[in-house]
């Protein structure tokens, strides 16, 4: 059985789970950084309406626009200009960061239009995908990010829309 496709009210670029999943706005998860504002850590985030013309690019109402670049494989915050998103790797774990972009191999990401799957460039069995239960976070909700083998996950956890410009 499929959720619903999320109405995402965020102005585009956005990066949001292809299924609302239980977002009660019916917005759906976009990707995020944690608090209000820029921050070094990631997570996924009810999706946000859009903020009032001439806001500037910083404004934490952006922070859950981001944008997939195909040509260079990286995932930057629009809010927040020259930070990427960066899978942080131990024994066991992962977390997402937004960090200064760079050439590591951590910040390329190949999105599959097929499948919807956003995969590390370095080893593509691997999904960016988020976590199974939803937390509430002040008026909206969010759910962590992880990296998992992707013949491993839910595809209601793993399938992604990729908004452009």
């Amino acid at each position: 059985m499929s959720a619903a496709e999320p109405n995402v009210p965020t102005e585009a670029p956005y990066i949001a789970l292809n299924e609302n999943l239980d977002e009660p706005n019916g917005y759906g998860f976009c990707l995020d950084t944690y608090g209000p504002g820029q921050s070094e850590l990631m997570q996924t985030h009810s999706c946000k309406p859009k903020t009032d013309k001439g806001t500037p690019r910083n404004d934490p109402g952006h922070d859950v626009r981001f944008e997939y670049n195909a040509e260079t494989k990286k995932i930057s915050s629009y809010a927040f200009e020259g930070q990427c998103m960066q899978v942080l790797i131990a024994t066991g774990k992962s977390e997402f960061a937004l960090l200064d972009c760079s050439d590591h191999p951590h910040q390329k990401f190949v999105y599959n239009k097929t499948d919807k799957t956003i995969r590390l460039d370095k080893d593509q069995k691997f999904c960016v995908v988020v976590d199974s239960e939803t937390q509430k976070a002040g008026p909206w909700v969010k759910r962590p990010l992880k990296l998992s083998e992707c013949s491993e996950a839910e595809s209601s956890l793993k399938q992604w829309l990729v908004s452009s410009i």
